[in-house]
């Protein structure tokens, strides 16, 4: 696989063969799906600008949706380490007071401990918890590093091309991921997506510096359903009382990402459908039987750089 080290606006060159072979089977489908609904929502107010007094929104999980394995922890796959996740590339830059630089196999204990013995509502958190004094630019540069020289490769290209096609539609994505807001914010260039619109497991800055203090809600499992009605108050509360429309929601876990897909697939619209797309091929638990489009994507970037 070709390393894209520095090349952080790597996807304004990609080609447009690139796209069409990133084509999926529904990948046309969600678009024109989105889409139409979109303009299904102008129509029900004609004589006014409702193009630029409202906001289109597409909001997404993250690790399994958008990247193939997870920021956080890394893939592996049969055995062999397929890229490192960047705890332990933070763990070994330094930038952990709990853990020294050679110290993630002791990490990886305790995590996996928590995760296994109570859960991942006190996992999860734990990642940025653990990065407590270090500098949050400091943290933030490492993680746009490492998505610029490794993980770009491994974002799913069927996930690219649909956020790139709803934003020419005139949709804005959000992401909602229970790795740690600076984690995933590393993303943004490579991914084309605003940081302000990338949203993670968040803790207090003082003085430049990570604490251990939790922003509330954590944007795992119910508390992405709760960031997701936050960002629509923020914007609904700008001056102008713009309106917001959720229009789709993509996800890959039922237990991570079934409370915020449900809430989307099941909201009322003035015109046309909402749409939640699920990645995990699983048979749905009965709370979502039936909510949910199954949907599928294979290929990521990296593999069509080969």
């Amino acid at each position: 696989m070709r390393a894209l080290a520095g090349c952080v606006f790597w996807f304004v060159g990609l080609s447009v063969s690139l796209l069409v072979q990133a084509e999926e089977p529904d990948d046309s489908r969600i678009i024109e799906h989105i889409l139409q609904t979109r303009q299904a929502l102008l129509e029900t107010a004609p004589g006014t600008n409702l193009a630029t007094s409202a906001v289109f929104l597409a909001v997404w999980d993250f690790d399994g949706t958008i990247l193939k394995g997870d920021c956080s922890e890394g893939l592996t796959i049969a055995g062999q380490t397929v890229y490192r996740g960047l705890v332990e590339v933070a763990i070994e830059s330094g930038l952990s007071e709990l853990y020294p630089r050679d110290g993630f196999g002791r990490f990886w204990t305790d995590y996996t401990n928590m995760d296994t013995r109570i859960g991942h509502w006190l996992a999860y958190p734990f990642v940025p918890q653990m990065l407590r004094g270090a500098r949050a630019g400091e943290v933030l540069r490492l993680s746009q590093s490492h998505f610029a020289s490794t993980l770009s490769n491994y974002l799913m290209a069927s996930s690219v091309k649909i956020i790139h096609a709803l934003e020419r539609g005139g949709v804005e994505s959000h992401i909602l991921s229970a790795s740690a807001d600076l984690f995933v914010k590393g993303a943004a260039q490579s991914l084309g997506v605003p940081a302000n619109h990338i949203h993670g497991i968040e803790v207090r800055t003082r003085d430049g510096r990570l604490t251990e203090e939790l922003v509330y809600p954590i944007t795992w499992n119910a508390g992405k359903r709760d960031r997701l009605m936050q960002i629509i108050e923020e914007i609904e509360c700008q001056p102008g009382g713009r309106k917001a429309f959720v229009l789709a929601g993509f996800g890959d876990s039922y237990n991570t990402d079934g409370p915020f897909l449900k809430f989307i697939a099941t909201r009322s619209l003035p015109a046309g459908k909402p749409i939640a797309v699920f990645y995990d091929g699983k048979a749905a638990p009965p709370e979502y039987r039936g909510l949910f489009y199954q949907a599928r994507h294979r290929a990521t970037i990296g593999d069509h750089l080969k």
